[in-house]
């Protein structure tokens, strides 16, 4: 903390929090406030109605009180400072102001993140109130405490849990956003995987139409110096040939260009079928075995290399994660759909000390795959090997590309875990205060029947005679009388040879003018009555 300028740290202090209310929040303050102003009213019409409170008085104090929370609620969110401020001096005269001061350090500290300016407030505004305590009633002990208690726990503990959520909520939307970071990281990842895999089909097609365009410019080559050829078919010839070599020419210049420099060299001809590929692979050590159902010659070009791509992956990964593994190919045909599946067994040789791979190759596949309109998997097989597996409509049909948006499904699952948490929160909160309104209630009710049980009105009182006897005194007495401390009572209060029982002389609540009086007994008479002298 830096007070090292205490205009400036004044200034922050002060400064208005950033932000507009949305319609939901302004909606949470109308019902807020409005809360602690039936509280409050409850209050004061309690008072009104026992007696302690002028009509005229118990209006004016209402209104004030409405006014004071209407105040501290609209500044709760621009100047949450002033707002406990104006809560804690509304506290000395109103006692539903007691649970504003609560919710207000809550907010306090749910909203501002300039801890030290509340710290400050807290410290400062509890010495004064204990120096006014100290000059007003000094050595009373009891001021003391209340005021530490007060603050401590009415003030410094929801401040504490404010700062708590804060910081949790903070956390918790910082990790959603690493969230849909990653997301949009492996969005990335997975769109370059996917151009990469485009960028193979385009170089697939420019060699294989490539080589079919060369074939017919060499034919039509052919075609246009044979001798008995007349004229005018000739220069057809010639036509057909150069047309040929400008396309290809043409497919070099927009298709070719696609190979990177960090792609390979193709080392396998265009054309090269499943078969011939196998073969390869078989002869460079690999066990590998092809297993064909159903006729598989005559694919449409897309299909032709896509077959060809997912098995030369799938060898590519045996060879490299699975070495001495056996590994079986399958091509199924059923007329309409044709079948690729690369099953490996098990390792059985070391495993290479490689890091994991991040799945472009099978990201590469899958797109190769869902162009042609098929789909794809892979997995392990449940025997400790390894599955790849591709199904593509022999007659190409290609599904519409479908794009999704970002984040959409972080955005879901932080609403289904907002609304999970919300829930709990609900029950965390209700639980305690439906516990502490029983309690209060409950009390309240025992507090009012002992008010009353405990009650001699001045006219009963004046009605007793010293001399009489106990028991007819009794008669008139309360059914119970209330309990006083002897530390409360004056020396001597009591005479000596006497018990003594003490009783109120109102049983409202918030009785401003009660009296206890103090009625003793000796040797079965009245002795005395009269006010119990207290300290």
């Amino acid at each position: 903390m830096d007070l090292s300028e205490p205009r400036a740290f004044v200034q922050r202090a002060l400064r208005p929090l950033a932000g507009w209310p949305t319609r939901g929040a302004v909606l949470r303050d109308v019902l807020f406030g409005a809360a602690i102003t039936a509280l409050c009213l409850v209050e004061f019409l309690f008072r009104w109605t026992s007696g302690s409170l002028p009509t005229a008085e118990a209006a004016a104090t209402a209104a004030a009180a409405v006014a004071l929370t209407v105040l501290a609620v609209v500044l709760g969110r621009l100047y949450p400072l002033l707002s406990l401020v104006v809560a804690l001096l509304g506290s000395f005269w109103v006692y539903g102001f007691g649970v504003l001061v609560i919710c207000v350090s809550y907010l306090v500290g749910r909203r501002m993140p300039d801890v030290w300016s509340a710290v400050v407030l807290f410290v400062s505004g509890t010495v004064l109130w204990l120096a006014v305590a100290s000059l007003t009633g000094p050595g009373d002990v009891v001021v003391w405490t209340t005021t530490v208690s007060t603050m401590v726990f009415s003030v410094v503990l929801p401040w504490l849990v404010g700062v708590y959520r804060r910081q949790h909520v903070a956390l918790a939307t910082a990790g959603w956003e690493h969230a849909r970071q990653l997301q949009r990281e492996h969005r990335l990842t997975v769109d370059q995987a996917r151009l990469r895999e485009r960028s193979r089909i385009a170089q697939d097609m420019h060699d294989s139409l490539g080589h079919e365009l060369s074939l017919i410019a060499l034919r039509a080559g052919a075609l246009e110096v044979t001798p008995d050829l007349e004229e005018e078919h000739r220069r057809s010839a010639a036509e057909l040939r150069a047309t040929a070599v400008t396309a290809t020419q043409h497919l070099r210049e927009i298709i070719g260009v696609l190979r990177t420099d960090a792609e390979p060299v193709p080392m396998s001809p265009a054309d090269e079928g499943v078969a011939a590929l196998v073969g390869r692979v078989r002869d460079s050590g690999m066990r590998v075995a092809l297993v064909r159902e159903g006729d598989t010659s005559g694919l449409l070009p897309m299909v032709d290399r896509a077959v060809h791509r997912v098995v030369q992956e799938s060898l590519t990964n045996a060879a490299k994660y699975a070495p001495g593994s056996d590994v079986t190919v399958w091509l199924t045909a059923n007329g309409e759909r044709l079948e690729v599946r690369v099953t490996n067994s098990m390792p059985r040789g070391r495993l290479p000390e490689t890091e994991g791979g991040g799945r472009r190759g099978l990201i590469g596949l899958r797109e190769r795959v869902r162009l042609t309109g098929g789909s794809f998997a892979a997995g392990p097989d449940g025997d400790g090997g390894w599955e790849v597996c591709a199904a593509m409509p022999l007659d190409g049909t290609v599904e519409a590309e479908t794009s999704t948006e970002d984040g959409a499904e972080i955005d879901q699952l932080q609403s289904a875990a907002h609304r999970r948490a919300r829930g709990w929160s609900l029950a965390l909160v209700l639980t305690p205060v439906t516990a502490a309104v029983m309690i209060v209630l409950a009390l309240g009710w025992t507090g009012v029947r002992s008010l009353e049980e405990t009650a001699l009105t001045p006219e009963e009182f004046a009605s007793l005679e010293v001399g009489d006897s106990q028991a007819e005194v009794e008669e008139a007495l309360p059914a119970a009388s209330m309990y006083v401390d002897a530390r409360m009572l004056e020396e001597d209060a009591v005479p000596k040879g006497a018990s003594c029982s003490y009783y109120r002389s109102d049983a409202a609540f918030f009785a401003s003018e009660e009296v206890v009086y103090q009625v003793c007994f000796a040797e079965g008479r009245l002795l005395t009555k009269g006010e119990a002298p207290l300290r």
